[in-house]
């Protein structure tokens, strides 16, 4: 009996040895924090179209859980040619997470501060749909309740006022996936523009859209 009960112990600790040491550690997950981003003088910048002069970025910073980052930019603005730019931002965490950012800036025809493009407009291509458009920014931002005027499909966007009735419909997202910058014109009474969509199956599809104004 006790020569068996030896072989037995004799058996668990040939088993034993053969295994791999069990090891504690003091932390099995940890949170990852998504860098955010401060932007001086905010998302959105208007300037007046002037010659022979640089643009010069007011300055972003970055960080994770209160720790400073490096921030990349990548874009460019020439300041001598009216329209939109976009500059994006670029932080990464100690662990791999990037985060981005994008600051808007519009190079203006005149300063468009007295200009005010706000009301209910009604789509004229479908089925009379309304939008609302509201200025958000003195400098001519303006964001829409639609711009697409499609019955039962409303996608919400922004556009920049140029100044000498232009105007730039900002890239956004909607039901039919995103769809890009374009130019369009405005007058006293209507908004105008295209909308390109650029995400299968409706990539390359144009748009043409006309609001007029009810009030």
């Amino acid at each position: 009996m006790r020569s068996s009960f030896a072989y037995i112990l004799l058996i668990l600790s040939g088993l034993m040895s053969g295994c791999d040491k069990w090891y504690t550690t003091e932390e099995v997950s940890h949170i990852s924090y998504v860098p955010e981003f401060e932007m001086t003088d905010g998302e959105f910048i208007s300037v007046l179209r002037q010659d022979s002069v640089d643009f010069e970025d007011p300055g972003v910073v970055a960080s994770a859980d209160g720790m400073p980052l490096t921030v990349y930019a990548r874009g460019s603005v020439d300041l001598s040619e009216v329209g939109v730019y976009l500059i994006e931002y670029f932080a990464e965490n100690e662990d791999g997470l990037v985060g981005k950012a994008e600051r808007i800036i519009a190079v203006t025809n005149n300063d468009v501060s007295n200009n005010d493009l706000s009301g209910i407009y009604s789509g004229t291509l479908w089925d009379p749909v309304e939008s609302k458009v509201k200025k958000i920014n003195e400098k001519g931002l303006y964001e829409c309740e639609d711009v697409l005027g499609f019955p039962g499909f409303m996608i919400e966007g922004r556009f920049v006022d140029l100044g000498q009735n232009e105007l730039v419909l900002l890239h956004g997202d909607g039901f039919f996936g995103r769809y890009g910058n374009s130019e369009g014109t405005y007058t006293r009474s209507t908004l105008s523009w295209t909308v390109f969509l650029l995400d299968p199956p409706y990539e390359g599809v144009e748009l043409p859209v006309l609001w007029r104004k009810k009030n």
